[in-house]
């Protein structure tokens, strides 16, 4: 029986190669993981904002709030209540006793060096409940 004939496998070289790809797939991985998982927390936290049956007489201070015991509880310390805030929007829907809630927010993260990977996030919600007391600052 011919030796070669019965030999499997992988050269040392296709190894090592097998093994830089697998590192590299790793390492992006390691890098981009914690904007995912925090953009999932945002996402559970919106969610369940618009779950809550008491949301229609939430004003928009009282909704920051609500969203920022979430991010506590889930361990999002990106904004301050002040900063998330600014960037949260709660205006009226024209015609209608709903209101918009908005949260649009980018976050770089560096990849290697000089190479960010950013997360654009936008994400709308419609709930119930209008009017000037319950979109008042």
């Amino acid at each position: 029986m011919n030796p070669k004939h019965g030999q499997r496998g992988i050269s040392l070289s296709g190894l090592i190669y097998l093994c830089i790809v697998l590192g590299v797939c790793a390492l992006v991985g390691m890098k981009l993981f914690p904007l995912y998982n925090e953009k999932m927390k945002v996402d559970m936290a919106l969610d369940k904002l618009a779950k809550d049956p008491g949301i229609s007489h939430m004003t928009k201070p009282e909704i920051v709030r609500e969203i920022m015991k979430n991010f506590e509880v889930s361990d999002v310390d990106r904004w301050t209540t002040q900063e998330f805030g600014r960037l949260l929007q709660v205006q009226p829907k024209k015609g209608e006793d709903r209101r918009n809630v908005l949260l649009e927010y980018e976050i770089r993260g560096e990849l290697c060096c000089n190479l960010d990977v950013v997360l654009n996030y936008s994400k709308s919600l419609d709930i119930a409940g209008g009017g000037a007391a319950a979109s008042s600052e």
